[in-house]
């Protein structure tokens, strides 16, 4: 199986190291430095309590954006990952359409709703999957990555009838690399999960400037809780069948006891002076909100707070 990995980020970066040492044959689109580092001396990929894995840019065919896409590798890909931030998406969309197989699956774990309809809408919904992960991880400098919390890669059904045996290559590379993959019947289900547990971390990670465990401090975690309880009413009054609260509430205490040691992506891009995500995250909390006249004041705040930062 081809896996094309677009966008070299964090998330990218720990995917073409875990899927390096798998039957899979990879093709990775990334930019700036980290990209050059991939391309001529590889990937160093840190755990903690292991030692540091040199990982050599052989285990992978590199496409660098300031290069272009070559002809060779038009539709060559049977499974596409996009992985980069939120704001790249339409330019990765671009990337997508040229190394994407006519038969071929593909999926976003960009952070935020709405892509998903994107990608149905060029691709087609038998070909749009919907997946999330609940990995941690962060570049400590150009060329390396650090796992930073062990999590799971959840993927199922987006708009089309897809089953769990209809993709059983892609979860068995995926399994294959210790990615821990998990099969979700239902995938709106699946995306709304993903979107409570970033609008509740990543804007307060942010403002703290800390490691996600800091939102385990009792207060914190109650501030952290309600917004992500007001996110839940929207999707809700979209008719999304969530699980209870508390079971909401101990999905979001577990996800921040396993990531305790990463930095969450908002505070990466706001350290980095970057353009955060906050406009597919919380901002889009309140877009949906008035259209049902329900108040998000929480996520209004926190938006408002972030986009000003």
């Amino acid at each position: 199986m081809r896996i094309g990995i677009i966008g070299a980020g964090s998330i990218g970066s720990l995917l073409v190291g875990c899927l390096s040492k798998t039957s899979a044959n990879l093709l990775v689109y990334g930019r700036g430095l980290h990209a050059a580092h991939l391309t001529a001396s590889g990937l160093t990929f840190l755990v903690d309590g292991k030692d540091d894995v040199e990982i050599s840019p052989s285990e992978w065919e590199m496409l660098l954006e300031e290069q272009g896409l070559p002809e060779l590798v038009r539709s060559s890909c049977d499974t596409i990952i996009m992985t980069g931030k939120s704001s790249a998406f339409a330019e990765h969309l671009e990337v997508a359409k040229h190394l994407l197989h006519q038969e071929g699956f593909i999926c976003t774990l960009a952070n935020g709703l709405g892509h998903e309809e994107r990608l149905v809408q060029t691709f087609g919904a038998h070909r749009v999957l919907a997946a999330t992960t609940t990995h941690g991880a962060y570049r400590p400098e150009p060329g390396q990555v650090k796992w930073a919390g062990l999590g799971e890669i959840n993927i199922g059904p987006f708009m089309h009838h897809h089953t769990q045996n209809s993709v059983k290559t892609l979860l068995q590379v995926l399994d294959e690399a210790s990615l821990s993959p998990r099969w979700d019947d239902d995938g709106r289900v699946l995306l709304w999960n993903k979107m409570l547990l970033n609008i509740a971390i990543n804007p307060i990670a942010g403002l703290l400037g800390k490691e996600n465990g800091a939102l385990l401090e009792p207060n914190i975690f109650e501030s952290a809780v309600s917004v992500m309880l007001e996110g839940a009413t929207i999707a809700r009054a979209e008719g999304v069948r969530l699980d209870e609260d508390d079971v909401l509430i101990d999905r979001l205490r577990n996800v921040l006891e396993k990531t305790s040691t990463n930095y969450c992506s908002m505070l990466q891009d706001i350290k980095a002076g970057r353009e955060t995500e906050i406009i597919a995250l919380n901002a889009e909390i309140c877009r949906r909100g008035e259209m049902f006249g329900i108040p998000t004041p929480l996520n209004e705040l926190l938006s408002t707070i972030i986009q000003n930062l």
